[in-house]
């Protein structure tokens, strides 16, 4: 039994990956009336996701066709939502504040940090040379200024540095001297160590933690470096000069700024959230930091221990626009409260400083608001880009909620089915949960080096009632499992594919079996009555689904440009690319939209007839 895996898989910081130029007619590969999808928009969203593929039959063009009909259904079943009013919902409403506001923020960031930061020669040239020489050094470490300013006098006085070594506890982590080089360690004691020569020691060096003394035992050097090494000189020197730039920015911007919280609102959601946490502490998921989280599935139930009233009242009083107690919550639902222990205290310590952040974040997409930064082409394109996808996303939850099958239509496919329930195939996987990303970037890379999938299950997983069995479900159906059901349903036995975003956070799985369902005999309409209706009413889903779009192509238009589709050469390897965002959070660089090409065929049949 082979198995195909989705790798590799790319932590990247993309900034402005939009194509912003016109396009001409030949870079259009579809248009729809206003719609109009181009070759960078199809290759990025084709390669920045991965596919479930059977390389040894791949075949590119007709993966290419579906997944273009599956971007047009997209943006036309988005167009369909906003007519029905979807865009005006509170849920959607809330989940595009959030991700507009992380745009916003990396807008600002943009023009703040990264725009500003420019490598002298001179630094380039001093990296360079740094790299190009391997330090094997120990160190001496102290909590007491005045204990390291003595040990330092000692030795510049005779005393062995070696002899005292041996006598502290930092001795028992340095059984040989630790090789270090140019960007492996901290940028002062750096500048200390590649000063002195061998056998020499460093003055107390002064980091967050304490004092150091270093001593050289070694140096190794090398004449040039390859591309790779200056490259990662570079790297090095531009991720300290960005980080000095934003620290600057970060002391400047906050400086002397004041919001309160409502010390009584935040009791009251305090007292909740502790309330919540007691009674649910068997069903709440630690992560691999050891942390439990409090996230999207659990604000509901939260929710329900305040009226209407209280959700609308002040709990952060900005001066203009106070966030209310909903709109905290809105904010939990996409940002989880994380904590370690079940201890009060500490829990009341991290809602406070949970608080903090939020103030400071939303401190900062006010600042990009005022600079009207929502205006920005790349901005617009990227929010554009989730919008569609979301709003198709929620078209499709609609019409599954707006299939009514009455009891009739249920009884007359029980007597043609002569009592006999044909039920759904089922499914067993093996799922890694996790609410990281980087996490799941772990996961990957041990699967693609040939680790067992559910050996990687039982060290990254989150759902503890799984663990033991390396993340094995049992059988399922399709229904059951939202969209981990959907994809396992397209699955074949052995194929490994994710991340899926579930309510719970990210999850890898790998398809172990699947079996046809059981046809069973009933002896009742009552009995089976509610599986029938579930039966009907997702077989009317897609059809209707299928009708949906086949008409809004015909009524909007639909052109495919073949040659443009033909021409665009997409890679063979299935990628996961990450983008992570300034000052904080991270996401799939671009949404992950499951297969939906079955309607194309009705379209095509609908202009057939209209030919006639």
């Amino acid at each position: 039994m082979r198995s195909n895996y989705f790798f590799p898989c790319l932590l990247i910081f993309l900034i402005g990956i939009s194509n912003l130029y016109p396009q001409s007619s030949k870079d259009i590969v579809a248009k729809a009336g206003d719609i109009t999808i181009t070759k960078d928009e199809f290759r990025k969203r084709y390669e920045f996701i991965p596919h479930v593929t059977d390389k040894e039959g791949f075949d590119s063009t007709s993966f290419k066709k579906n997944f273009l009909y599956t971007l047009i259904a997209e943006k036309l079943l988005a167009q369909a939502a906003k007519k029905e009013g979807v865009d005006k919902s509170q849920n959607y409403h809330a989940m595009m504040e959030n991700l507009s506001n992380i745009y916003l923020r990396d807008a600002l960031y943009k023009k703040e940090v990264l725009d500003k930061i420019v490598i002298p020669d001179s630094a380039l040239v001093q990296g360079r040379l740094r790299m190009m020489r391997s330090v094997r050094t120990k160190f001496i470490f102290s909590l007491d200024e005045r204990e390291i300013e003595k040990i330092y006098a000692d030795i510049n006085l005779g005393a062995s540095f070696d002899s005292i070594l041996t006598t502290r506890p930092e001795k028992k982590e340095q059984k040989d001297a630790a090789e270090v080089t140019f960007g492996t360690m901290n940028e002062r004691m750096e500048d200390a160590i590649y000063k002195i020569g061998v056998g020499q020691i460093t003055p107390p060096i002064e980091l967050k933690e304490g004092w150091y003394i270093c001593k050289i035992f070694s140096v190794t050097s090398k004449m040039d470096l390859n591309e790779s090494e200056k490259s990662k000189v570079e790297k090095i020197i531009k991720s300290r000069i960005e980080d000095k730039i934003y620290q600057e920015f970060y002391l400047r911007f906050f400086k002397g700024i004041v919001v309160n919280a409502d010390r009584s609102m935040v009791e009251k959601l305090f007292q909740v959230l502790m309330n919540y946490i007691n009674e649910n502490k068997k069903n709440l998921l630690k992560n691999k930091g050891g942390k439990y989280r409090i996230g999207e599935a659990d604000i509901p139930k939260l929710k329900e221990s305040f009226n209407e009233k209280q959700l609308g009242e002040i709990i952060i009083k900005f001066p203009k626009e106070p966030v209310t107690l909903s709109k905290l919550f809105d904010y939990l639902s996409f940002q989880d409260f994380e904590f370690q222990t079940f201890d009060s205290t500490q829990i009341k310590s991290r809602l406070n400083s949970y608080i903090s952040f939020y103030i400071k974040s939303e401190l900062l997409v006010r600042e990009a608001k005022k600079r009207a930064y929502y205006k920005l082409p790349e901005v617009v394109s990227e929010l554009k880009m989730w919008k569609d996808y979301y709003l198709s996303h929620e078209m499709m939850k609609k019409f599954f909620k707006d299939q009514t099958v009455s009891d009739d239509d249920a009884y007359n496919f029980f007597v043609k089915a002569n009592r006999v329930i044909q039920q759904p195939d089922e499914f067993n996987i093996s799922e890694i949960l996790t609410n990281d990303l980087n996490t799941i970037e772990l996961a990957l890379n041990e699967l693609d080096h040939g680790a067992d999938f559910k050996e990687v299950a039982k060290k990254y997983t989150n759902r503890d009632s799984l663990r033991s069995r390396g993340g094995e479900t049992g059988f399922f159906k399709e229904s059951e499992k939202g969209e981990i059901g959907k994809a396992a349903a397209r699955m074949k036995i052995g194929e490994v594919f994710g991340p899926i975003k579930t309510p719970e956070g990210y999850s890898l799985i790998k398809l172990l079996d699947k079996r046809e369902g059981k046809k069973e005999k009933v002896a009742s309409f009552d009995e089976a009555k509610e599986d029938i209706k579930n039966i009907l009413r997702t077989e009317k889903m897609y059809k209707n689904l299928d009708n949906t779009a086949a008409k809004l192509a015909a009524d909007y238009g639909v052109e495919i440009n073949d040659a443009a589709l033909n021409s665009i050469k997409v890679s063979t390897t299935n990628m996961i690319v990450l983008r992570r965002f300034g000052f904080g959070g991270q996401l799939l660089a671009v949404p992950y939209t499951p297969n939906f090409s079955s309607w194309f065929k009705r379209f095509e049949l609908l202009k057939k007839k209209n030919l006639l």
